[in-house]
């Protein structure tokens, strides 16, 4: 297994020393992949949706291959609510995403929605977004956001006991 750094920060592109751990060279590469979350380097700390737009869009059509059969749209919903909204919205609540991210998201969002009820005009598929309950993903990050940090609130202090 090898070794992988990247660099963050003004001289993230700048050619270094080599760096060695436990007597290996560390290589550094544009972007790798911790707790399921692609770090990409650049000048601020910033992550990559192109991974998880492809999972997205194998777990979409392969439920939606499925679920034709069922003559129901509301079932492909469902079956899209609770298999591939979770890739879209893995590890939102901690890692910072550009508009640009967002937007990409939520395009695939309406990708499927306009394939699901096979519709494509942008107004009737908002209509049919906010008929579903499938919100902007912008939204639904932000949910999910405010929900970790009053978890986090909520966690009793430790008390130490002499």
């Amino acid at each position: 297994m090898k070794s992988v750094v990247t660099r963050i920060g003004e001289r993230f592109d700048v050619t270094c020393v080599p760096l060695m751990l436990c007597g290996r060279d560390l290589q550094f590469v544009q972007c790798f992949k911790y707790l399921g979350v692609y770090i990409v380097a650049s000048k601020c700390f910033s992550c990559s949706v192109k991974h998880v737009r492809i999972k997205f869009y194998r777990t979409f059509n392969s439920i939606y291959c499925r679920s034709k059969g069922a003559s129901s749209e509301f079932v492909s919903v469902q079956l899209f609510k609770s298999y591939c909204l979770p890739f879209i919205l893995y590890a939102t609540e901690v890692i910072p995403l550009t508009k640009g991210s967002v937007r990409l998201l939520d395009n695939c969002v309406k990708q499927a929605v306009a394939k699901i009820f096979k519709v494509y005009n942008t107004d009737t598929i908002d209509s049919v977004r906010q008929q579903c309950d499938l919100p902007y993903v912008g939204t639904l990050i932000e949910k999910r956001r405010l929900k970790f940090v009053n978890k986090l609130l909520d966690i009793p202090r430790l008390k130490f006991v002499n």
